[in-house]
């Protein structure tokens, strides 16, 4: 799922690579710090929100975006729906379930806004 190393960012942490609880995934095993500030050293805060200019969307941009929201949770809240909504829908279908696969979601579950079952493995 995740092909290179995530460091965390908080000061004064060492740790190097985000390994995932046993028991909370969104938690370092190494660090104990949370999976958002991990995250946070993936993602490019080079450009600015200009809204009225339409912004080409890369899709391991949007795999990014999306573990922040997706990884480790069964349900994700309408707000943040909205804006993963908006995402996908510039990218292939194909991308967009690569991407909820990678984080154990279906497509179904995430039309749905929560996985179903844990484990489940029902077809998209």
């Amino acid at each position: 799922m995740l092909a290179e190393a995530i460091r965390c960012t908080l000061v004064n942490c060492t740790c190097e690579c985000f390994q995932p609880g046993k028991i909370h995934l969104r938690t370092c095993d190494q660090c104990k710090h949370g999976w958002v500030a991990h995250a946070l050293d993936k993602l490019s805060t080079q450009h600015l929100y200009h809204p009225t200019q339409v912004e080409i969307v890369q899709s391991n941009v949007v795999f990014d975006i999306s573990s922040l929201m997706l990884y480790g949770t069964q349900a994700v809240p309408v707000r943040l729906k909205i804006l993963l909504d908006r995402l996908f829908s510039v990218l292939k279908q194909e991308e967009v379930l690569h991407i909820l696969h990678g984080l154990g979601w279906t497509l179904r579950d995430y039309v749905r806004g929560y996985i179903l079952q844990v484990g489940s493995t029902h077809a998209c």
